[in-house]
């Protein structure tokens, strides 16, 4: 199994030197080096170094230029560690990324990687349950009124903690104050999905979840629309639950592509 070990920007180095140079990107690796046309030859991390075999090479391009990347981080305190993973029915790419240090660059069978995202969070310390995914109604969410959201803002601006500035707020939900001041991991998935020739999708599309543990439960922060966020305590399956369905989602799309001559 082809492994590498490097920074993104040294891995985009290596692809611009490449005749597949111009292959577009997953808007992810797009963000995460803002111009990936010009890559800097310059400053920490940066540096190319000696060029990996042809197997090296085609890991990092596919991975880079993936229609459907799958992001699974998790925070812990000052600690970010990620799992972005490409997909694709013939195999996935992996990219394992642990703050500013090199990622770890690997490939997986596509129906090995529940397993690898399960390992992943479990090594991270994320206790996780058997899949389900909890139902709930936008009605039935939590969120700030809008007096609390200004008066949240507005200790925030002043600099005042996080945690003392939700834990203030007059009238604020137990539940509400629990998942806004949690203490534990804070757990995110994102999926972005796009096709460069535009079969599928003209337009990238992304989505998004997040999970925090409160001392009290653990909660999905949902954001579908405009500045409210919608709170909802949730069971622990949840998790495996949304992750499974968008996993099969991502597939599903990268085989479109890949049926409509938009992937590699």
């Amino acid at each position: 199994m082809t492994q590498v070990i490097a920074t993104v920007e040294q891995a985009a180095q290596w692809v611009q030197q490449t005749p597949d140079a111009g292959a577009e990107w997953n808007p992810v690796y797009r963000a995460l080096l803002d111009d990936p046309a010009h890559v800097p030859s310059e400053g920490p991390g940066s540096t190319p170094g000696a060029a990996p075999d042809d197997a090296s090479i085609d890991l990092v391009l596919r991975q880079l230029t993936a229609p459907a990347l799958l992001v699974v981080a998790v925070t812990i305190g000052a600690r970010t560690r990620r799992l972005r993973l490409g997909l694709d029915p013939s195999g996935a790419t992996i990219e394992r990324a642990d703050g500013d240090q090199p990622s770890q660059w690997t490939e997986s069978a596509v129906a090995e990687v529940p397993a690898v995202i399960t390992a992943f969070l479990e090594d991270v310390g994320v206790d996780l349950d058997p899949p389900r995914l909890d139902i709930r109604r936008r009605a039935e969410a939590r969120g700030l009124t809008p007096e609390q959201t200004r008066l949240a803002r507005a200790a925030l601006e002043r600099g005042v903690p996080a945690e003392d500035a939700f834990t203030s707020l007059p009238g604020l939900d137990a539940a509400l104050r629990d998942a806004l001041t949690a203490p534990g991991p804070r757990l995110s998935l994102a999926l972005t999905l796009h096709d460069p020739r535009g079969t599928v999708t003209e337009l990238p599309v992304s989505w998004s979840r997040l999970w925090v543990t409160g001392t009290d439960s653990l909660y999905r922060m949902d954001q579908p629309a405009g500045p409210a966020l919608e709170v909802h305590p949730v069971d622990g399956g949840d998790v495996l639950g949304t992750l499974l369905p968008i996993l099969e989602q991502g597939v599903r799309f990268a085989a479109a592509c890949a049926a409509s001559g938009g992937a590699r």
